[in-house]
């Protein structure tokens, strides 16, 4: 014979503690975070080297951060629709396949500046700009570390495995900031800053043996603006009206050089700029193809000539002035040297000013983050973006598809990084009201 306790029977279930939680099972989409940082990478490399095998997989990385962008719809959606200048030179291009010359080439040439902006836009949304920073490092590095054992020499400059100064030259300005930006990252570990502070003059070296002068412009600059940065600008918000005194004294600084220069000297500024970077007054050809694109623009000044419209092979024009610009017999492309005039040339006025837009939407953007939280992260992004939007004026990078830079550019502009959670929190050692006084 058995017995129940009585005490339990009809006693409702044991409920859980307050305040927990079971624990869920675990989707494949939580672990697309650690994903996204190397899939990051790989899109950095295959879009750096000019390796012919990398280009699937730069497709491939393409094809998974824009399937991660419909599968995270609730996070990337409101950054899609933050980002909407992005889509701008898609939708022009993929009209313009009404009147181009292939219509095949303008449809896939539209999707492909889609994909661009999406693949930005997912990055800049969902991978924290320092993972970011560090793909980028890492990518450059191995270009860099390529460079030394297979160099090539072009009149006295280094080309490196890129085959063209301009473009070793920028991709070693990439490093050069992005040591920077991780090297001046507290919140980075040890080894990897170490990395960065070795790297740091290698980049530099290379810049200079570049012999590119706007290049080497801008690594000065971007040193005094990164170091500054880190060292003066930051140290002073505990100081008050000290940032005040700094932009005012950098003002008077810059005034009383403008007065000197243009008021008192009577210099040419572009005449001497162009002479101390070693150019002649046409750019080495840059002017003659503006004036040829300002004349596609009013031709066509609604249309353009669609996309791809000038620079094909079977314009004899093209073809001339690549000969004798470049000396090759043999058709292989070529641009305006300018992406305003080229996407005008492409598009007509609407997609001129559609890319002006775009370069002072990117800039504005990214200045804002940075004002928002002036880390060391998002000043690097805001001098790459600066850096990009300034080489817009002599090269074609917004008007293509997949570039490395106009992709750093992008995710500057797609990026929305708010104050941190540890500065707008109160420490919880302090207590939440001043202690009353004893007798009140």
């Amino acid at each position: 014979m058995t017995t129940a306790n009585t005490s339990t029977l009809g006693a409702p279930p044991i409920e859980s503690p307050a305040g927990f939680q079971p624990e869920q099972p675990r989707s494949l989409l939580s672990y697309a975070r650690h994903a996204d940082p190397f899939v990051m990478f790989i899109w950095a490399v295959s879009t750096t080297l000019p390796v012919g095998f990398l280009a699937p997989l730069r497709y491939l990385a393409a094809a998974y951060f824009a399937g991660c962008l419909i599968l995270f719809a609730r996070q990337t959606m409101p950054s899609v629709a933050r980002s909407w200048p992005l889509f701008l030179l898609p939708i022009l291009c993929t009209i313009s396949a009404l009147w181009a010359p292939s219509m095949e080439e303008a449809l896939r040439k539209g999707f492909s500046l889609a994909l661009t902006g999406a693949v930005a836009i997912y990055a800049g949304t969902r991978i924290p700009g320092r993972k970011i920073l560090i793909a980028y490092f890492a990518a450059e590095m191995i270009a860099a570390l390529m460079s030394l054992g297979n160099n090539s020499i072009d009149q006295g400059a280094w080309t490196g495995i890129f085959g063209q100064k301009n473009f070793f030259a920028v991709n070693m300005f990439i490093l050069y900031v992005a040591s920077l930006g991780v090297a001046l990252d507290r919140e980075n570990g040890r080894w990897i800053r170490r990395l960065a502070c070795a790297t740091i003059p290698l980049a530099l070296f290379m810049v200079l043996m570049a012999k590119s002068g706007t290049t080497t412009v801008l690594s000065l600059v971007t040193t005094i603006a990164m170091v500054g940065h880190s060292l003066v600008w930051r140290p002073a918000a505990h100081i008050p009206k000290a940032r005040l005194l700094i932009v005012m004294v950098f003002a008077v600084i810059v005034l009383a050089a403008v007065y000197v220069f243009i008021g008192i000297l009577q210099l040419d500024l572009m005449e001497e700029v162009l002479g101390a970077l070693g150019k002649d007054s046409t750019l080495t050809g840059r002017t003659m193809l503006w004036d040829i694109a300002q004349r596609n623009m009013d031709e066509h000044p609604w249309t353009g000539l669609g996309a791809n419209g000038y620079w094909r092979a079977e314009r004899g024009m093209a073809n001339s002035i690549q000969q004798m610009l470049q000396g090759n017999e043999r058709f292989s492309g070529f641009s305006f040297h300018n992406s305003y005039y080229e996407n005008g040339s492409n598009y007509g006025y609407p997609g001129y000013w559609a890319t002006v837009f775009l370069a002072v939407w990117t800039c504005s953007s990214a200045a804002l983050t940075w004002l928002r939280n002036q880390t060391s992260n998002n000043m690097a992004f805001l001098v790459l973006a600066l850096m990009v939007v300034l080489r817009s004026t002599s090269e074609a990078d917004l008007s293509g598809e997949f570039g490395g830079t106009v992709v750093l550019l992008f995710i500057a502009a797609s990026r929305k990084e708010n104050l941190s959670k540890k500065h707008l929190t109160p420490s919880p050692t302090a207590p939440p009201f001043p202690p009353r006084p004893a007798g009140a």
